[in-house]
C-alpha cells in the first residue's frame, strides 16, 4: 500500500443494507461527493474511498455532517513517508482525531478526543504527546483489521464487494 484513503459509515439497518449503500451513495452523489462507495457482507460498515489520503479528515468532517446520526471513522496512511490519520466523529461532534507525520515525518501532529478501547494495545510502545514519536502506516492496518472494517482483509484478496457504486 502506497497510499490508501478512507471514511467508512456504520450501517443504519441490517435489514437491506444494499438498499442502505444505495442510499448512501445517491445522498452523497447530491451533496456533491463523487466517492467510490463499497459494502461487503462480513462487516457493519460502508466504505468510501477517498483517493488522496490528505483529504479524509476534512471529507470525514462534511460526511458527518451529512449523516449526524451515524458513526464515521477515517483512516488515512502515505506509507512512503508514514503520514497517518484516524478520526472518529459523529455528527459535528470529534470522538477522536490522531494525525502524525503530515508536517514532520512520525511526530504526533494532532491528539484529540476520548482515548478509544484499542488503542493501549496498538499504541502500547507510544507515548501519546504532540511532537513524540507517532503512529506509522502499520498502526492503520492494526486499526483496521481490530475494528472489523472493509478493505482490511475483508473482503479476502480476489473476492468482489458485494456492492460497489463508482462515481
Amino acid at each position: 500500500m502506497a497510499k490508501f484513503g478512507a471514511i467508512y459509515l456504520s450501517l443504519e439497518t441490517t435489514d437491506n443494507p444494499i438498499e442502505e449503500v444505495e442510499k448512501v451513495a445517491s445522498i452523497l452523489v447530491k451533496a456533491g461527493h463523487l466517492f467510490t462507495v463499497r459494502f461487503h457482507r462480513e462487516t457493519p460498515w460502508i466504505q468510501l474511498y477517498v483517493d488522496e489520503p490528505e483529504t479524509v479528515v476534512s471529507y470525514a468532517k462534511q460526511v458527518a455532517k451529512i449523516f449526524p446520526n451515524t458513526q464515521i471513522l477515517g483512516l488515512a496512511a502515505y506509507t512512503v513517508s508514514d503520514s497517518v490519520s484516524f478520526c472518529y466523529l459523529k455528527g459535528e461532534k470529534i470522538i477522536r482525531l490522531l494525525q502524525s507525520g503530515f508536517i514532520k515525518e512520525r511526530q504526533w501532529e494532532i491528539i484529540e478526543g476520548e482515548k478509544q478501547p484499542w488503542e493501549d494495545e496498538i499504541f502500547s510502545q507510544l507515548t501519546l504527546e504532540i511532537g513524540t514519536m507517532g503512529m506509522v502506516s502499520y498502526h492503520i492496518q492494526q486499526i483496521g483489521v481490530s475494528l472489523n472494517l472493509p478493505g482490511f482483509g475483508i473482503p479476502r484478496t480476489g473476492e468482489p464487494w458485494t456492492k460497489e457504486i463508482i462515481n
